[in-house]
C-alpha cells in the first residue's frame, strides 16, 4: 500500500512515518511521488481537502468539527478520524477497511479508468521486479513493445532503477 502525507507538521510526519514504515506502507509528502496512493493522511491543521480521484482519507483530527471550525472534505471520500497517537487496533481496522475498498466496487459506481490505470501500473511493476528492472524482458513478459512499456512507465512515474 502507498500513502500520501498531506499537511502534516514535523512532529506528525515523524510519528506517522515511523508507524507506516514499521508496518510496511510506502509513504511520502509529495503527491507526485505516487501516481495513485491507496490512501491519504491529513494533518490536524488541514481544514479543506479535495482530489479528483476517490481516495480514502485518514485525518489526524478528532472529528469533522475541531474547535469550532468544521473540516471541509469536498467530494465522495471515505474518511476516518484517527488522532495521534495511533493505537494498533484502531489503525489495523482502518487499513483493513481501506484494503476492502480496493477489492469491492463502490456502491456509487466504479471509476473504470482509475482501476485500469492502477492495475496496469501494478502489472508493470511486477514485470520489472521479475526481470530485475530489465525493460526489454519486462516488455516481452507483458507482450508489448519496449517503447510502449517505456511510455507507460513515464505515465505512471515508474523508474526502472527502483527494481
Amino acid at each position: 500500500m502507498k500513502a500520501w502525507l498531506c499537511g502534516l507538521d514535523d512532529e506528525e510526519i515523524s510519528s506517522v512515518s515511523s508507524i507506516l514504515t514499521f508496518i510496511g506502507i510506502e509513504h511520502g509528502t509529495s503527491l507526485t511521488a505516487f501516481h495513485l496512493p491507496d490512501f491519504v493522511v491529513l494533518g490536524k491543521s488541514v481544514r479543506s481537502f479535495e482530489l479528483d480521484e476517490m481516495i480514502p482519507v485518514i485525518s489526524l483530527c478528532e472529528s469533522m468539527d475541531v474547535v469550532g471550525e468544521s473540516m471541509d472534505v469536498v467530494g465522495d471520500y471515505n474518511v476516518w478520524f484517527c488522532p495521534l497517537p495511533w493505537r494498533s487496533q484502531i489503525l489495523s481496522s482502518v487499513l483493513k477497511e481501506i484494503k476492502q475498498l480496493h477489492t469491492f466496487p463502490q456502491a456509487s459506481g466504479v471509476n473504470l479508468n482509475l482501476h485500469v490505470r492502477h492495475l496496469e501500473a501494478l502489472l508493470i511493476r511486477q514485470a520489472l521486479v521479475s526481470t530485475q528492472g530489465v525493460v526489454s524482458k519486462a516488455a516481452q513478459n507483458l507482450q508489448i513493445q519496449r517503447t510502449t512499456l517505456i511510455e507507460k512507465m513515464r505515465r505512471y512515474n515508474i523508474d526502472k532503477s527502483e527494481f
